[in-house]
Order: C-alpha cells, then sequence, then structure tokens
C-alpha cells in the first residue's frame, strides 16, 4: 500500500484529531449523579410561616428558604403531646406564606382527592372558583393525576393558587 503525497499532507491533521480525542476521553470523569441545587430568589434570606394546631407555640415564625414543614414545626416549639403529624408531609419544603396547620388527634381532616371530588368540593377551594373547578374536571377526565404537582406541571392552575390548596389535596 503507498501513501499518496495528499495522504502525507493529511496525517499531520489526522494525529492531531486522535490526540485531541485522547485527551477529550482522558479527562472524562464519572460524575455519578448530579443534583441540582435550587438557589433562593436573590436578596430572600428568611421567610415567614404561620403553624398552627398542635404545637408548642403558634404563630408566625422566621425560616430560611429551602427548609422544610419539620423545620418550621420545630421552631413553633415541636409539636405537642396530642399532635397527630402523620397528617402532615414533614419533608415538604415551605415557602413564604405557607400556613402549617398541626392537627390534634382525632381532628385530622381528610384531604380532598382531586381524582374524585364532585365540583362543589373543588370550587370551596381556596382560589378555586367555577372555572378552575370545571379545568381540574377536565384535566383529570383525560388523565387522572398521580399527584397534585401536576396541577401546576399540567397548566390547570398557576402555582400561587396551587400554593394555598396543596395542603388540601391529594391524587389517589
Amino acid at each position: 500500500m503507498r501513501l499518496t503525497a495528499g495522504w502525507r499532507w493529511n496525517l499531520p491533521l489526522v494525529a492531531l484529531a486522535l490526540v485531541a480525542l485522547a485527551i477529550v476521553f482522558a479527562r472524562h470523569e464519572d460524575r455519578g449523579i448530579e443534583i441540582e441545587a435550587r438557589s433562593p430568589l436573590p436578596g430572600v434570606d428568611e421567610i415567614r410561616v404561620d403553624v398552627a394546631g398542635a404545637v408548642v407555640r403558634p404563630g408566625v415564625v422566621l425560616a430560611s428558604p429551602g427548609e422544610r414543614v419539620a423545620d418550621v414545626v420545630a421552631r413553633a416549639g415541636g409539636p405537642t403531646a396530642e399532635a397527630d403529624t402523620t397528617a402532615l408531609n414533614l419533608s415538604r419544603h415551605v415557602v413564604d406564606e405557607d400556613h402549617v396547620v398541626v392537627p390534634r388527634r382525632g381532628e385530622r381532616t381528610a384531604l380532598l382527592d382531586l381524582n374524585r371530588a364532585a365540583q362543589r368540593q373543588l370550587e370551596a377551594l381556596p382560589g378555586i372558583g367555577r372555572v378552575l373547578a370545571d379545568a381540574v374536571i377536565v384535566a383529570r377526565s383525560q388523565t387522572a393525576f398521580t399527584s397534585t404537582d401536576e396541577l401546576v406541571e399540567r397548566g390547570v392552575i398557576t402555582a400561587r393558587t396551587y400554593e394555598a390548596i396543596r395542603n388540601l389535596v391529594t391524587a389517589r
């Protein structure tokens, strides 16, 4: 096999390309699972959450962005002896102006199931009127909700409206 003059001229380019590929693959590191850290809004270093019900010191507590329901319940002195914390999602992140109610044993209110609720039940939710209740019913008739977050993900309601009802609804 003879090398032509054109091949000899391209040989340095081929060698350079191979060296570049070797460098790229040599620098490749397996980073494993990457986790996205979401930063709070610039300039927001504290939020206020109203904690009520069966806690030692009910009232408005200061929290940092990214904290969870468990953190704000602890800031309110923790649950009392008669508290039923199984009704809460203690791992949920809190946002400014959240209202967390720790029920007492026996007073736990059932969450409204988005997939089974009647129109009038949906309309009774804060910020949900006839139009949004209709939108929920249409959306669930197309595909049942598997999570309450889907209300926003599927464009049924706004994130602000969802924040007002997220502790009152479920998707079973």
